[in-house]
C-alpha cells in the first residue's frame, strides 16, 4: 500500500510541475546586443568586416638541382643553356638532393622553410618565375633553382 501512495503522489506532483512550466509556445524570444559602454569602440578592432578576407599565405613552388662543387654547378648551368636536356632531366642526373627522383621538385612551402640563402632567392621581388637563378651557395652546396609558382603576399613579386 505505501508504494502505491508513493507513486500516486509521484504522479500528481509531476502533472502540477508541467502545469507551472511554460510551454515551448508561450515562450517568447528576444535577442538584445548587448553594449558594455567603453568597450564598444573596440569591437570593430577584432572583425575583418572594414577590410575583406585576409590575403592568401605567402608560399611558392620550385624545383632545384643541389651539387657540391660551383665547378659542377657551372657545368650544370651550360648543359641547361646547351638545351641538352630539360631541368628534370639534369637534377635527376646530377642532384645530390633526393629531390632528384622527383625531377627536382621541392613541392610548396612558405618562407622561412628552407635555409636563408634559399628563401632569399625563391622570394626575392626580382626572382622572376620560370627562370633559372644561381648557383646559390649554402651550408648543402650550390643550387640551381627553378621557381615554378609563388602565390600571396599581395603584389611584393
Amino acid at each position: 500500500m505505501m508504494s502505491r501512495t508513493l507513486f500516486l503522489i509521484a504522479a500528481v506532483m509531476c502533472s502540477c510541475a508541467h502545469a507551472f512550466a511554460p510551454s515551448a509556445s508561450n515562450i517568447q524570444s528576444s535577442s538584445t546586443a548587448l553594449s558594455m559602454g567603453l568597450f564598444d569602440s573596440f569591437t570593430k578592432a577584432f572583425t575583418n568586416e572594414e577590410y575583406g578576407p585576409p590575403p592568401d599565405a605567402v608560399k611558392a613552388t620550385a624545383r632545384h638541382i643541389l651539387v657540391p662543387t660551383l665547378e659542377d654547378a657551372n657545368e650544370v648551368l651550360g648543359k641547361v643553356a646547351g638545351g641538352e636536356t630539360s631541368f628534370a632531366g639534369l637534377a635527376s642526373q646530377y642532384s645530390t638532393c633526393p629531390s632528384k627522383s622527383r625531377g627536382g621538385s621541392l613541392g610548396s612551402f612558405s618562407p622561412g622553410t628552407m635555409v636563408k640563402e634559399f628563401d632569399e632567392v625563391i622570394f626575392a621581388p626580382d626572382t622572376k618565375v620560370g627562370e633559372i637563378m644561381g648557383p646559390v651557395q649554402t651550408k648543402f652546396g650550390y643550387h640551381l633553382i627553378v621557381v615554378d609558382k609563388r602565390t600571396g603576399g599581395g603584389d611584393w613579386y
